[in-house]
């Protein structure tokens, strides 16, 4: 029998609550907390969508899906919106919904890092995808953090084989009605405090709930692309008045965020707001500064100042979809779905630098940042002009976040390409490599200097540096 877990608590005010180590203290959140039930084990597929395309028992790890239900609220801007990010808003309407959740936590207590990363699922696709799980898996699973995926926009549960990924790709309800054809939801005006509600209950659970007895000490939002946009506006405009979250990772927006209320437009350029506690990490590739809108859609026209709450990364030689992302994706398609668009042709085509290794290195520095107070490292942006990236002679941009891949370069790795937001990676010809390298030694020196350099500098986690050392020794380029 499924364990029923009945949260309906209402926090309302300033209540205190210190956290683990002792040092700031955080509000409560002040948005109800939903009822949870779960886990939900029903079903004619024998697994939840959006299944890990990792083995999580290997390594001490459980998946669970859980059904959220509550009444959430919608709004709109109450004055006017400002690039700033101050924006206001009041509450217009609340609707009752049922949505889901899906959890993937160490199994033993003790291996809890006391860290829950949250993550809005991109729905680009129509369907719930768990972009920032596969980017982070690494990070997540060597440092005990657990890790919730939400179902926080409506298209998910109802789309119905009309998105990009193939006619099979079904959305949560056709895929497989037996498991959610209880679910339904009132529209994304709602989707916000649907995302706030789910923060509430992940801290108001004590035993039995959805983290399975662990005790959350940090709540970490986080949303990549189209989520990015709506976690800007969350930050912007909701946390303010939920206080759900501890801190948030932003993970490849463009110049603006995404509507409160349908019809509703928002500044651009948009910056993140700075009168905020809880600290936001943007996180930004190559890609996004031009490739995701244009004019004062365009990143570069959002770019601000670091400041005591406000930290952005431009990482050189990434793309929005990469070959990393984009394998992923594949395997969980496959996994998932009768049939599913096949991606592996382009895998070799598309970029292929490691970003994953550098969201590894901003995951970390998220997490100490809201533990200790100490901001990440600073990295200067990448270099542009009349809306263009500056580049060097071989190709690679120049500025920002740099690693390896562009410090030691055997391609040109860029975020633009002919395959839209997936940028390429262009080898050098051996003649070149040969000029550059002259030696399969000389090359590996680079490269362990160049990582080494990395760590140093708090780009690069030393435990992923020795990966990219240890791929330069067993492929150099040169003899």
């Amino acid at each position: 029998m499924k364990a029923i877990v009945r949260l309906i608590v209402l926090i309302t005010g300033f209540t205190m609550v210190a956290c683990s180590d002792g040092s700031d203290r955080k509000p409560a959140p002040m948005v109800p907390v939903p009822e949870i039930s779960g886990p939900i084990n029903n079903g004619s597929r024998g697994f939840p969508a959006t299944p890990a395309v990792v083995d999580l028992a290997a390594v001490g790890y459980v998946e669970e899906e859980f059904f959220v239900k509550g009444i959430a609220r919608a709004f709109e801007p109450d004055g006017d919106w400002g690039v700033d990010g101050i924006w206001p808003v009041k509450e217009v309407s609340s609707a009752d919904y049922k949505t889901r959740i899906l959890v993937r936590r160490p199994t033993d207590a003790s291996d809890f890092s006391g860290v829950v990363v949250v993550e809005w699922f991109n729905v680009t696709s129509e369907i719930d995808l768990d972009v920032d799980f596969n980017f982070l898996s690494e990070e997540i699973l060597r440092s005990g953090h657990a890790w919730v995926g939400v179902t926080a926009q409506a298209i998910s549960i109802v789309s119905n084989g009309t998105g990009p990924l193939g006619p099979d790709v079904l959305g949560l309800m056709a895929w497989d009605s037996a498991r959610y054809e209880s679910l339904f939801h009132p529209g994304d005006a709602y989707s916000y405090d649907i995302y706030s509600q789910v923060g509430a209950a992940l801290k108001a659970t004590r035993g039995a709930g959805p983290l399975g007895g662990l005790e959350p000490e940090v709540l970490l939002a986080n949303g990549e692309s189209l989520s990015a946009f709506r976690m800007l506006t969350y930050v912007n405009a909701i946390h303010r008045g939920a206080l759900a979250y501890d801190g948030f990772l932003i993970h490849s927006r463009n110049g603006t965020g995404a509507e409160v209320n349908d019809g509703v437009p928002v500044p651009a350029p948009a910056r993140v707001r700075t009168d905020l506690q809880a600290p936001v990490f943007q996180f930004i590739t190559e890609t996004d500064l031009f490739g995701l809108g244009g004019g004062d859609r365009a990143f570069p026209r959002a770019r601000q100042p670091e400041s005591q709450t406000v930290h952005t990364w431009e990482v050189a030689g990434t793309a929005h979809a990469d070959a990393f992302s984009l394998a992923q994706l594949n395997k969980q398609g496959n996994l998932q779905f009768d049939s599913f668009l096949d991606l592996s042709s382009v895998l070799t085509i598309v970029n292929s630098a490691p970003q994953n290794l550098a969201m590894n290195t901003a995951l970390r520095a998220l997490v100490n940042w809201v533990r200790t107070g100490e901001s990440p490292p600073s990295a200067p942006p990448i270099e542009t002009l009349n809306d263009a990236i500056l580049r060097d002679v071989h190709g690679n941009a120049l500025g920002g976040v740099r690693l390896p891949h562009v410090e030691v370069p055997v391609a040109v790795q860029s975020g633009e390409g002919p395959i839209r937001l997936s940028g390429q990676t262009i080898p050098f010809e051996q003649a070149k490599l040969d000029a550059m390298y002259p030696s399969a030694q000389a090359y590996i020196d680079s490269v362990e200097a160049a990582a080494q350099s990395a760590v140093e500098d708090g780009f690069l986690l030393a435990i992923d540096a020795e990966k990219l050392v240890h791929w330069a020794r067993e492929n150099p380029p040169v003899e």
